[in-house]
This record gives structure tokens, C-alpha cells and sequence, in this order.
């Protein structure tokens, strides 16, 4: 879909549309570094209660403010320019046109009007900053180095986090405290009882953390290398980015690092891309020594984690209880109102509303689509599951256009699948929201830059 311009703007308009893109490039450059960062506010707090505030609050994260900043700028000298907004392939655009519109569709249906209000306002930025990212993106090179810094930093901060068995003092950027012995804390219970910190970084959680340093590194693999110095500096921030990755203990994170690596080496190969294909291969033998190699420097806590000891630890069997029976109790909420949906954003409110005696708990389910349907309906939740297979139908549909890029996007977007299909941070909270929607917008512009090869610009969408 373009949307043409009737009138040629002015040399003076367009200086200016310049001027004010580039500084909406520069800001998004600074979001996508701290794009994993818990900092955030809570304006209008809602008195304590058994919904954590995170999902029952008007929360605001650095990251919303910054999205906002770069698409109002970006929408600013789109006017100034009257350049063609291109949104992607028809068959992504359906689906999120669905969830954005019964995002807002569903509202008067709501348990949660106001909470709702909100939730829609996330989802349509989210869905514009994936257009964003599918125009101003000029392949995953110019975002390498954001890319870079955004997975060094946090595996630094994770690393220090895990020798230290704890916060590292960086609270006034949003490190969050994390004290082993305390009820809360994401941790690993080793077979002698001690409780063994997962690592955060500066994110909301060791999972959220893994699936940033899981996408990240998947997408670093599809960046091409002008000097050996740059391709160094890149083999070298993924393989810290593989012990960090190690560090959040995090198995939906481990799993789908692997089916990435797996996924990309296969598109390549059906592509017959064999120069793209030893370069994948180096790097995932990179990833798998390194990652192995922590993994059995921390090898207890990797079996206990795993459930591959003797025995499985009573934290480690709760977690998963408490998942079954989040989603058990979400299904309940779908069935209660299987056309309107409950609102966007109030599965939790209206989880605990359902069962005040649950006794884990009031998450999201852990399982994406669930959620999706059970605050859209079930438009929303087949939209959502439409979305998550359209790529992978037109990548069967045109194996020709599969280039390295395009092969990285889609391995960062198969990390994320499984992220969605056991956890629920790719549609509940702020960074891993956005890292969906980020990787959806890079997995666009990929599919559109190969239509026209790999050294191509943005064309035409189809499909």
C-alpha cells in the first residue's frame, strides 16, 4: 500500500523533512540500545493489590516515550516531504490491521475501559513503529552498531550481575534489586538448596534479557562485514552475548537461539547460498562452543534448570505448574467472552476476577495467542496466529528472495515464535513489546529489500 503525493514539495520543505528524519534516526538509534531497559514510571498508581502494578497501571517506559518522539518526528517530515509511506507485505498488513483494529473495537466490551484505552494506544504505536522500521531502515548494517552496543551492555550488566550474585548498583538507569533470598527474584535452585540469581542485565526479567540477547545476536549474524576489524568486534560481542544468554537460565531463550541457527542454516541451503552459508555455519559453531562451554561451567544449575538431574527442584516444578495453570485460567477467561474479548490488557484483571483464590500469580498465560483471544476474541486471536505463520507461508511461497538478511530477520522472528508460544513478554510489557514489533518491521524490510537483491534498497511489497 503507497500513499502518493499530489504536489512536489519545496527545496526549503524537503532540507527540512531531512534535518528532522535524521534526527528521528538518531533517537531511534538511542532506543534501540536501551530497548531492554526496565526504567519506567507509574503515574497514576492504582492502590496495591493482587494484580501486580506493572499490569494494572498506566505504566510508562523509557522506551514508550522514545517510540512516541521518533514517530512523531518521522511522521512530521513524512508530511514535509510527501514521501510514499510503504507498509509491508498485504500478507502481515492484514493481520495487524485486525489486532490493531479490535484492539480498539473491543474497548465499550471491556472490563477495563480506561486500561484498555491504553493497552490499544501500545498496540497501534507498536504497529507504526514496525512501519518505521520497515521505511528508514536500510538494511540490517545500519542498525548494526545500536544492535552491538544494546547486546554488549546488557551482557556486561548480566555477567557482573552473575559473578556478584546480585545488582550491580546501576539502579539509577533501571537495574532492578535482585537479592537471591528474596521472594521474587528469578532464580535457579541448585540440588544442594542454594538459590543461584539469574541474571537480569538492566531488563524486567532474565527472560525478557534472553530473548533480546537471543533476537539480537540472530540478527547481528545477517549484518555484512566491510573490514575483518568489524567482523571481530561483531563474532565477539555474540559470543558474549552466548554467556549472558547462558546466565538468564532462561529455556524458551535456549530453545529458540537454536531453532534460529537451525532455521537460518536451512533457508541458506535451500537458497544454495554457500558463501552465506559457511559464514552462518562459523557463526553458529561460535554460539554453540561458547554457549556450551558456560553452560558446563554452570552445569548444576544448567540440570537442575533443565530438569535433567534425578529429581526436579519444588521451585523449578512450581514455575511450571504456575504456567499450566495461568493458562488453564486464561482458556476460562476466553470461554467467558469468546467474541468480545475482555479488553486489551485486562487478561490479569479479569484472571483475577475469575478466580480470586487462584493461588499463583495473575500473569498473562504463557502462550500469546491465548492471550491475544482472550482480551480480542477470536478474531484477534486467529489475526495473531495468521501473523505469526504469514512469513513463513511466503518464504515457502518464494524461496528465490531468500537472502542472508532476509535469513537472519527470519531466524530473530522464529526466536521470538517460541517466545510467544512459552512466555507472554512478546504482548505484555514494554521492551519485549517492542522487540516483537522491531523484528516484525526488520523482517518487512528484509522481505522487501529482496525482491530487488541483497544490496538493494526498500521496494515495492508484495505478496
Amino acid at each position: 500500500m503507497t500513499v502518493v503525493a499530489r504536489d512536489e514539495p519545496s527545496d526549503a520543505r524537503v532540507g527540512l523533512a531531512r534535518r528532522v528524519a535524521l534526527v528521528a534516526r538518531i533517537v531511534f538509534a538511542v532506543l534501540v540500545v536501551v530497548m531492554p531497559f526496565h526504567a519506567r514510571i507509574d503515574p497514576l498508581p492504582h492502590p496495591a493489590s493482587s494484580v501486580s502494578a506493572v499490569l494494572a497501571d498506566l505504566v510508562i517506559y523509557a522506551i514508550d516515550v522514545l517510540a512516541v518522539a521518533v514517530l512523531g518526528l518521522w511522521l512530521l517530515a513524512r508530511t514535509l516531504d510527501r514521501r510514499p509511506i510503504r507498509s509491508g507485505p498485504r500478507a502481515l498488513v492484514a493481520p495487524v490491521a485486525v489486532i490493531v483494529g479490535l484492539a480498539w473495537l473491543t474497548i465499550p466490551f471491556g472490563i477495563e475501559p480506561a486500561l484498555s484505552v491504553a493497552g490499544a494506544t501500545r498496540i497501534t504505536l507498536g504497529a507504526l513503529l514496525a512501519v518505521y522500521v520497515r521505511n528508514e531502515v536500510d538494511g540490517l548494517d545500519s542498525v548494526a552498531l545500536p544492535l552491538g552496543l544494546m547486546l554488549g551492555l546488557q551482557s556486561v550488566v548480566a555477567l557482573a550481575q552473575a559473578v556478584s550474585g546480585g545488582d550491580v548498583g546501576l539502579g539509577w538507569i533501571g537495574e532492578l534489586r535482585l537479592d537471591p533470598a528474596a521472594a521474587g527474584t528469578s532464580v535457579v535452585t541448585l540440588p544442594d538448596g542454594a538459590r543461584l540469581l539469574r541474571a537480569y542485565g538492566l531488563s524486567t526479567h532474565p527472560n525478557v534479557l534472553g530473548g533480546f540477547l537471543a533476537g539480537g545476536s540472530l540478527l547481528l549474524l545477517g549484518v555484512r562485514s566491510s573490514t575483518r576489524a568489524s567482523l571481530l568486534a561483531r563474532r565477539a560481542v555474540i559470543a558474549l552475548a552466548a554467556v549472558a544468554l547462558v546466565a538468564t537460565f532462561s529455556r524458551g531463550a535456549w530453545l529458540g537461539v537454536g531453532l534460529g541457527l537451525g532455521l537460518g542454516l536451512g533457508l541458506l541451503a535451500v537458497r544454495g547460498d554457500r558463501p552465506g552459508t559457511r559464514q552462518w555455519l562459523t557463526a553458529s559453531a561460535l554460539i554453540l562452543a561458547v554457549g556450551l562451554g558456560a553452560g558446563w561451567l554452570a552445569r548444576d544449575a544448567v540440570v537442575s534448570r533443565t530438569g535433567l538431574g534425578p529429581t526436579i527442584p519444588e521451585t523449578e516444578q512450581r514455575s511450571i505448574d504456575e504456567r499450566l495453570a495461568q493458562i488453564g485460567l486464561g482458556w476460562q477467561v476466553f470461554l467467558d467472552r469468546p467474541l468480545t474479548g475482555v479488553g486489551a490488557s485486562a487478561a490479569p484483571i479479569a484472571m483475577r476476577d475469575r478466580d480470586p483464590a487462584f493461588p499463583f500469580a495473575f500473569y498473562a498465560p504463557h502462550l500469546v495467542a491465548l492471550t491475544v483471544a482472550a482480551e480480542l476474541g477470536v478474531a484477534g486471536g486467529v489475526a495473531y496466529v495468521w501473523l505469526l505463520a504469514a512469513p513463513w507461508v511466503l518464504l515457502a511461497r518464494r524461496r528465490a528472495r531468500i537472502t542472508t538478511e532476509l535469513a537472519a530477520a527470519s531466524a530473530a522472528l522464529a526466536a521470538l515464535t517460541v517466545g510467544s508460544l512459552v512466555d507472554d513478554y512478546p504482548w505484555v510489557g514494554g521492551p519485549g513489546r517492542t522487540l516483537a514489533w522491531f523484528v516484525l518491521g526488520l523482517w518487512a524490510m528484509a522481505w522487501a529489500r529482496s525482491a530487488h537483491g541483497p544490496a538493494a534498497g526498500p521496494g515495492r511489497d508484495r505478496g
